[in-house]
């Protein structure tokens, strides 16, 4: 039997190859390599596919906060999942921000200074002070742990008068109650 190194890209690969069990070892920048599983395929006569996972081994701390910057007053919950450059596919479990304003993703994979991998976030909740990132963030990674700023702008503040409706002018002490219809 031969041996084959199959090119993957973006996740996939082919290669014609004899029916047989192969032994499989991966290498991937960013991941475990003993972490490949499974680790042995079977080829058939005909056609046939195999699904191969990897674990990472890097860390992303994204820290939302009003400047996007270390220092930053931060927002104190909320949350956030990863996501393709689109927003449309999300990838793995929602990640809540913490009360200071840190949210962790742990095996992430990272590339090199040369070639860093770029991934991709939506933040899905805020605190009720602070308005939620709209845009997708994008994060490159080119070391085992990474920190990168969020800006989270405080919400517009809305000024309000309250009037005496017959004496035009004169003012109200009260209060003004908002619920969401």
């Amino acid at each position: 039997m031969a041996n084959y190194d199959v090119t993957i890209t973006n996740g996939s690969g082919a290669a014609r190859m004899q029916a047989g069990t192969y032994n499989v070892t991966a290498t991937a920048q960013g991941y475990s390599a003993t972490s490949l599983a499974p680790t042995t395929f079977t080829a058939t006569a005909g056609d046939g596919s195999q699904t191969f996972t990897m674990l990472a081994e890097g860390t992303l701390e994204l820290i939302f906060n009003e400047t996007g910057a270390s220092g930053g007053t931060p927002i104190t919950s909320g949350s956030v999942v990863m996501t393709d450059s689109s927003g449309a596919t999300k990838y793995g479990n929602v990640v809540s921000i913490s009360s200071t304003g840190v949210a962790t993703f742990a095996n992430v994979p990272f590339g090199t200074a040369e070639s860093p991998i770029t991934l991709y976030f939506q933040q899905l909740s805020t605190d009720a002070t602070h308005e939620i990132k709209s845009d997708i963030i994008s994060v490159s990674l080119s070391s085992s742990t990474t920190t990168s700023y969020v800006q989270n702008n405080l919400l517009g503040e809305q000024t309000f008068t309250l009037s005496d409706s017959t004496y035009t002018g004169l003012p109200i002490s009260g209060t003004l109650n908002f619920s969401n219809e």
